[in-house]
């Protein structure tokens, strides 16, 4: 009997880990900086009582976060007696869609609606990458383990994608870092309770007034004038600037891969995936399903047809009174010089921006989630079916 106990006690001692972590024991003490950090923020934020009645939320990722103005949306749920939530938080795709709808669901029953804030570009593949398991580990349950390696699958050779399985290999970094700092960590998570209230954590906008107009953001060229200056702004865009020419060198066809038949794997995915999940939510009102606008230089650099690509996702579900959508893609792109005066990066809206986003939004998100008028149709025709 004693050796056969050696042997299991290591494995019940692991498995009981793994079940306390992904009960939630770890998150009091999760870097706040951290994408899962984030993620307890909004998780407890929405435990205090001020949100226990919760109405409508904003999903997405740090495109809305920037974009979207939360608290116009927070005063009009207030006029209509409702409480409106912005759970939007930077790097969020489709699976953090999915298990956060599934933690509503479980969680918050009584919602009646929503905003899914979104944009081209998370059309084009299934997941966004295994960083994204940092933000839903919070919010994930005991069998949440499909719904999150259809997103990021398991590889043996990859180990960011292990925590697709377990939780408590998700937050080993984590832990690591506590461990050789754990006076430092203790006094940031004291910091971040201090200082931020529910309301600035949900319904508070994020504040930004840069601007892009030193380099540009019409058109991938832009970034010519990024290598050619210095400074931490231009500094600060290198990054994208990669992500761009790569994108640009490696442009596929959508347009020509929509007539294939079959579809392309990672296409039927990236399709299934978004209708399956739009399909099975249960709320009271249609999600509003928002595509955030672009920058020109994006356009440029994303696949050609991803446009009509995306709106074939989701014109089904518009004709089967699913989601409401409307269609911003090209709301900000009047002219070049106006379109840099209204981002501080090649991604995201500052706060001129978001205001002039929201002269044209806030009018339709009104209507689609307070008034009893029939939805409206999308901005853009759909292609195909």
């Amino acid at each position: 009997m004693k050796p056969i106990f050696k042997f299991i006690a290591p494995l019940l001692l692991l498995a009981g880990c793994e079940g306390l972590f992904r009960l939630g024991i770890w998150e009091a003490m999760v870097k706040p900086e951290s994408h899962a950090g984030t993620s307890v923020r909004v998780k407890r934020a929405l435990d205090d009582a001020s949100m226990r009645k919760l109405d409508f939320v904003t999903l997405g990722s740090s495109r809305p976060v920037y974009g979207i103005d939360h608290e116009a949306l927070a005063r009009m749920a207030e006029e209509h007696g409702a409480v409106h939530a912005n759970l939007s938080m930077p790097g969020s795709h489709w699976m953090t869609v999915d298990v956060l709808t599934d933690w509503l669901a479980q969680h918050r029953p009584a919602l009646r609606g929503g905003v899914i804030a979104t944009d081209l570009t998370t059309f084009m593949y299934p997941g966004n990458g295994a960083y994204e398991l940092a933000i839903v580990a919070p919010f994930r349950g005991m069998a949440d383990t499909a719904t999150v390696t259809a997103h990021v699958p398991f590889r043996l050779d990859d180990l960011a994608t292990w925590g697709g399985y377990s939780a408590l290999y998700q937050y080993r970094e984590d832990i690591q870092d506590y461990v050789r700092s754990p006076l430092e960590r203790r006094k940031s998570l004291r910091w971040w309770h201090d200082n931020l209230s529910v309301a600035d954590v949900l319904q508070h906008n994020a504040a930004e007034t840069r601007e892009m107009c030193e380099f540009g953001v019409d058109a991938v060229a832009a970034c010519d004038r990024v290598d050619a200056a210095s400074g931490a702004a231009a500094d600060g865009l290198r990054h994208q600037c990669r992500e761009l020419r790569a994108a640009l060198a490696g442009r596929p066809d959508y347009a020509a891969l929509m007539r294939q038949n079959p579809l392309p794997p990672h296409l039927q995915q990236v399709r299934d995936n978004v209708r399956t999940r739009l399909r099975a939510l249960n709320w009271q009102r249609p999600p509003v399903v928002v595509l955030m606008p672009l920058t020109g230089a994006w356009k440029e650099a994303s696949p050609l047809g991803l446009h009509e690509w995306a709106l074939n996702v989701l014109q089904p579900l518009v004709d089967e009174g699913r989601i409401r959508l409307i269609d911003a893609t090209d709301a900000l792109a009047a002219t070049p010089e106006a379109g840099c005066h209204d981002y501080f990066d090649f991604y995201h809206q500052n706060d001129s921006g978001r205001a002039a986003l929201m002269q044209t939004l806030l009018p339709q998100l009104r209507t689609a989630l307070y008034d009893d008028a029939p939805a409206p149709p999308p901005v853009a025709a759909a292609v195909g079916g």
